[in-house]
């Protein structure tokens, strides 16, 4: 059996994954990408996160959930590995009070195999770079990145 991918939510104040997701980018330059997210009190920004050193990107127009349905499990704030569909209830009041969102729909993927599929990326790891999960309503996006992201939220 196929080992379940481990999602690690980050530590941001805001939610993806009602929007879709727009990128930007070329070769030698900073990746963007853009999403409307939600913040704790409710009101709707756009967020710009900059991947200032990225090596590969994948984007994919179709819903995360959908695609890899019983195949990935999302850290709580407890340390327990979830499955997608569980209640996140429990967890929501840290949005409220603390301003950290326990499930942003952005992930690190802590045991991925995308360092493996090509010769190239298997030395990034050992240079800092993280594999990174974007997720929207009917897309997602994955980075292979360094771990130096900059965040801009925008009026809407």
């Amino acid at each position: 059996m196929k080992e379940k991918l481990r999602l690690i939510p980050l530590q941001v104040n805001w939610k993806a994954g009602r929007y879709g997701i727009h990128i930007e980018g070329q070769e030698a330059a900073t990746l963007s990408v853009s999403t409307m997210v939600t913040l704790s009190d409710d009101s709707k920004k756009r967020l710009t996160i900059q991947f200032e050193s990225f090596a590969a990107c994948r984007f994919f127009n179709f819903n995360f959930g959908d695609q890899h349905y019983n195949e990935y499990l999302i850290r709580s704030p407890d340390n327990m590995f979830l499955e997608d569909t569980a209640d996140w209830e429990p967890y929501c009041h840290l949005f409220r009070e603390k301003g950290i969102c326990p499930n942003p729909y952005f992930y690190n993927v802590e045991n991925t195999s995308w360092f493996n599929e090509k010769q190239a990326y298997q030395r990034l790891p050992k240079r800092g770079f993280k594999h990174f999960l974007l997720v929207g309503y009917d897309s997602y996006l994955e980075v292979l990145a360094k771990d130096d992201l900059k965040y801009q939220l925008d009026s809407q």
